[in-house]
């Protein structure tokens, strides 16, 4: 290898975080994941019966930090971004992919029978709906909105004490009370703290992800072994606990009175756990690390068209492994998971690389007619 190549190297690896390319994949397989669950019916039709289920609800829950991962990593990339007009052009990208991937899951609605007018349709793209899975990209958009004053707000702050009270100012409004309650039974628990902003989870997951930039552990074997009891013990307490309410609901179907939201205590242990985990692997082979950069930059394509696919497959799935047996589906999860994600992935790269190509014409128009000028 010569000089030359290395310093190349050298500089690909500083300006991408392999590790945060890493966890942003992660998340976007756990999608897929944690849509087998809803899928399949284990949430509302699968009587959990035996202890056996325990191992599908701990990959349930280690599937269901996939939002997450995602807020944790875009507090850790953008923590710097700034007021400006150039910032709020940059969020065009992903107006312009969620409209692309909106219209292509509409056309395939269409297409399987769903009849829409221009009403309809014009209400799909402003309510998010035309891909199921769209919400995030309302969360997603707001938080880009918002994401200069909240980092004014962590910026402005002169110690690590105070990035401190910040951090967990927000994990406690938006993380522990909201679903710190005392008794399981909704009608008789106690509510222990003031809960209105229950919907500002991904602030308090944003925050985090400033706090690891900022202040990132050092990469130790003792810290690894923190972060992977952190995620395991939150899997398990999680497990554990929702199957214990699961018994105790009428038909044992799935049910965890408070934390089956991604805002929740140990949800947001396990998510930090985990990414603590990830975050900082570094990759030396740059051809692996610009695949990784790639698979990347398509994750909210990939999660936004997995719906198709979804509804594609899991249909037949259902009926080849049939209710009520669910371990059954469990064990073929093989089967389905892997291909849903594939495809999902194939055309996400489709989408992004027509994004990509009309970004470029439009660039060689623009340059021609300056010329010409």
């Amino acid at each position: 290898m010569t000089e030359n190549t290395v310093d190349n190297s050298l500089t690909y690896r500083k300006k991408r975080s392999s590790g945060i390319d890493i966890v942003k994949i992660f998340a976007a397989v756990l999608v897929v994941v944690v849509h087998f669950f809803y899928h399949t019916g284990f949430y509302t039709s699968i009587p959990i019966t035996g202890t056996e289920f325990l191992f599908p609800l701990e990959v349930l829950w280690i599937a269901y930090t996939c939002v997450p991962l995602f807020m944790i990593a875009t507090g850790y990339l953008m923590n710097s971004k700034k007021l400006s007009k150039k910032y709020y052009k940059s969020m065009m990208k992903v107006i312009v992919l969620y409209l692309i991937c909106s219209t292509i899951c509409m056309i395939y609605k269409r297409l399987h029978g769903q009849e829409l007018n221009l009403w309809d349709i014009l209400r799909g793209y402003l309510r998010f709906s035309h891909s199921d899975y769209a919400w995030y990209v309302e969360q997603y958009i707001v938080m880009l909105l918002i994401i200069p004053f909240l980092n004014l707000a962590f910026n402005g702050l002169k110690s690590k004490r105070h990035h401190i009270a910040l951090l967990a100012t927000s994990i406690f409004l938006f993380s522990v009370a909201p679903v710190f309650f005392i008794g399981f039974d909704p009608e008789k628990q106690i509510k222990l703290f003031p809960e209105y902003i229950n919907n500002g989870y991904p602030i308090a997951y944003y925050y985090l992800g400033c706090f690891i930039k900022r202040y990132p552990p050092k990469k130790t074997a003792s810290n690894k072994l923190f972060a992977a009891s952190l995620a395991f013990g939150a899997m398990l307490f999680l497990a554990v606990t929702s199957y214990i309410q699961t018994q105790k609901n009428e038909g044992n179907y799935f049910h965890s009175y408070h934390f089956f939201n991604y805002c929740s205590y140990p949800v947001f242990a396990e998510a930090a756990g985990i990414f603590l985990l990830l975050f900082d692997i570094d990759i030396r082979n740059v051809a692996a690390a610009k695949v990784l950069s790639v698979l990347s930059e398509t994750t909210l394509l990939t999660y936004l068209l997995s719906v198709i696919f979804d509804s594609r497959y899991y249909g037949t799935f259902n009926m080849k492994y049939q209710y009520p047996d669910f371990m059954l589906r469990f064990r073929h999860f093989h089967e389905i998971v892997p291909k849903v994600y594939i495809f999902s992935l194939i055309s996400a790269f489709a989408v992004l690389i027509f994004y990509k190509l009309c970004g470029y014409t439009i660039s060689y128009l623009r340059q021609n007619r300056t010329d010409q000028a």
